[in-house]
């Protein structure tokens, strides 16, 4: 059985790591958020959402990212060179 010590540092080190990890996203989550929320009440409705679907496309197309391989594997290679 673990020592009271040792589950108090256990959850010590999984606040701060989730601290450290999720910071900057929330940040840059609330930065967003609040720009939108200035450039649609201004007016400016289209570069809110214009801004909203790049960070999207930045983000889904960052999560998607293919390898070199994944991209380009040797075996299409050959298959296309040989034309059978």
């Amino acid at each position: 059985m673990r020592s009271a010590g040792a589950t108090a540092a256990a959850m010590l080190v999984g606040i701060f790591a989730v601290i450290c990890c999720a910071g900057p996203l929330l940040i840059a989550a609330i930065g967003t958020t609040a720009l939108a929320a200035w450039l649609s009440n201004s007016g400016y409705v289209l570069i809110a959402a214009t801004l909203i679907a790049v960070g999207g496309g930045v983000l889904w197309f960052r999560h998607h990212r293919l390898s070199a391989q994944d991209c380009c594997r040797p075996e299409a290679l050959n298959k296309a060179s040989k034309h059978e």
